[in-house]
């Protein structure tokens, strides 16, 4: 019997994640030596969406082969050729039995964490955990596909594999004790996977969240207009990451909350009138020319012979309808009986006198229509409005599930909060503390340092240089790469952990600063001629 292409892919994410599974099995028994007598828990950790290393088979999956087949894999995401066009290799289709496949039938799986020159965005957690007797197992999963893909997997097919392989080599039971944590989109798979309430997750204890979106943000409506300038050299691939980012069924299910989750009374009502703190105020997406008309990201409406949605990128109706009855079952009121176990934890940017929030963070939008012909030379419909408090790309009022007890939502706040780096914040770490109470006397974690991130002017500058030497940068496959550093100017080379971790922090933030996106620069139009001749257009379409 021969394995399809998703059952090989699963087969090949469950052996390169072999390597961190005999890690896990070396750290039970160096910390079972030392402590002996000591109650253990297990953690796993969900990264957020991005924050997940993904790798790409250098050959292709051949239908039809009895033997079960095993590839070699290359960094696909994030390393220096992403920011030239690499990108574009994250693109999915659908074959003709309607299944996902990875651009040119070439497997993607997340095989580890995002790291750059060795440190990710939650090595706090990995320090505390070490500290405290908490055995941590860092799940890394491709964010681009549906989470309930990934949430079946984890259930059905990791754990049976993860206990019994740890179980195995003389651990104690993995699954005896255990909780689960999730940053930013990882917890919205921490959420579906305690909704689920599989059986062999009945001895989980908790289920934390951390700056997740229960609610939804606005960065994601830019990009289906906008692509992603931070990944686009500059402009030169514009239309074509708004085609690669169309094709992710992932990326569906971020956006602001549906009419649907807004009227329910329940809902509307802890979100709003009774939120203790920074409740919403109206539906945060309205048409740009009449606030009275709510544009409902999940529910496109059209006007005479304009639309919301563009239709020359392939974006997917049917896949915005799952991620829409999705999105409804993240939002939706929880079972008492699992709701006991669920934790969010939220952050919230403070003015320099730290408990002042800052409103700082983009939380509502007003949508324009566009023409049935909308391509990436056009102006994007979506506007950001007026900033709240929040995390600086999530909104305080999203991050925590509004039907949750007061008790079990906690909001850090501090002048120093970075969504993309919340698990290294002390703060964040003492609420995990205080939640999971690992056995042994209370500790003050300290907040892990970071790279100071460049500036608007020097990552601007970093891209224009990476633009102009792409086939420089694309030779190498990690950014602390030595040879890379060799050919990178000293003034980049000396703070390339700080572009790397500003890249990644406004990859999820959106927008990004000026002076990236350049809708006419001479560059572009030279090179979009090509792709016209390819057919996706046969000429550049007339200016309104």
């Amino acid at each position: 019997m021969t394995l399809t292409y998703d059952e090989t892919r699963e087969r090949e994410h469950l052996r390169l994640l072999g390597p961190a599974i005999e890690k896990f099995i070396a750290d039970c028994h160096r910390a079972s030596a030392a402590t002996p007598t000591s109650p253990r828990q297990t953690l796993f950790f969900f990264p957020g969406g991005i924050a997940s290393q993904l790798t790409r088979a250098t050959r292709k999956f051949v239908d039809g082969v009895a033997a079960p087949q095993e590839f070699e894999y290359e960094p696909v995401w994030l390393i220096p050729k992403t920011l030239v066009g690499g990108a574009r290799d994250l693109k999915m289709y659908r074959d003709n039995d309607g299944a996902l496949r990875d651009k040119g039938g070439r497997i993607i799986v997340a095989d580890a964490p995002v790291s750059f020159d060795g440190s990710t965005p939650h090595d706090a957690l990995v320090r505390w955990c070490a500290s405290r007797h908490v055995d941590l197992f860092v799940f890394p999963w491709d964010w681009r596909r549906r989470l309930d893909e990934t949430v079946t997997f984890f259930v059905r097919t990791f754990l049976p594999s993860f206990r019994a392989r740890v179980l195995a080599a003389g651990c104690p039971d993995p699954l005896e004790r255990f909780s689960l944590v999730g940053h930013s989109a990882g917890g919205m798979v921490v959420n579906l996977i305690l909704r689920g309430n599989d059986p062999i997750v009945a001895t989980m204890t908790h289920a934390i969240t951390v700056a997740t979106p229960f609610y939804g943000y606005p960065g994601q409506l830019h990009r289906w207009f906008e692509g992603e300038p931070l990944v686009d050299s500059l402009g030169l691939f514009r239309q074509e990451l708004m085609e690669t980012i169309a094709s992710l069924p992932g990326l569906y299910v971020l956006h602001l909350l549906d009419e649907e989750t807004y009227r329910n009374i329940t809902n509307y009502s802890a979100l709003t009138a009774q939120a203790s703190e920074f409740p919403l105020p109206s539906y945060p997406s309205v048409d740009a020319t009449n606030a009275n008309v709510r544009a409902d990201a999940y529910n496109p409406q059209s006007n005479g012979s304009l639309v919301r949605y563009p239709a020359m990128t392939g974006f997917d109706r049917h896949e915005l309808d799952y991620a829409r009855l999705q999105f409804q079952q993240l939002a939706a009121p929880m079972d008492p009986h699992l709701l006991q176990k669920f934790y969010n934890i939220r952050g919230v940017v403070t003015e320099a006198d730290e408990p002042t929030p800052k409103r700082g963070t983009a939380d509502r939008v007003t949508w324009d229509w566009i023409p049935t012909d909308f391509d990436s030379d056009d102006p994007s419909p979506i506007v950001d409005g007026e900033p709240v408090a929040g995390d600086d790309t999530q909104p305080a009022w999203s991050t925590c599930l509004a039907t949750n007890d007061p008790s079990r939502c906690i909001t850090v706040r501090g002048s120093d909060i970075s969504h993309m780096c919340m698990m290294n914040l002390g703060r964040v770490i003492s609420a995990i503390e205080a939640i999971l109470r690992p056995p042994g006397g209370a500790m003050r974690p300290r907040a892990t340092a970071q790279p100071e991130p460049a500036s608007d002017d020097e990552l601007v500058e970093f891209l224009r240089w990476v633009s102009e030497n792409r086939r420089i940068v694309s030779q190498w496959p990690r950014f602390n790469d030595p040879k890379f550093r060799s050919v990178v100017p000293r003034k980049f080379s000396k703070n390339i952990d700080g572009l790397a971790r500003r890249i990644l922090m406004d990859i999820m933030k959106r927008p990004a600063p000026r002076g990236l996106f350049e809708p006419e620069s001479p560059r572009r139009k030279a090179v979009r001629k090509p792709a016209a001749r390819r057919g996706r257009r046969t000429s550049r379409k007339k200016k309104r």
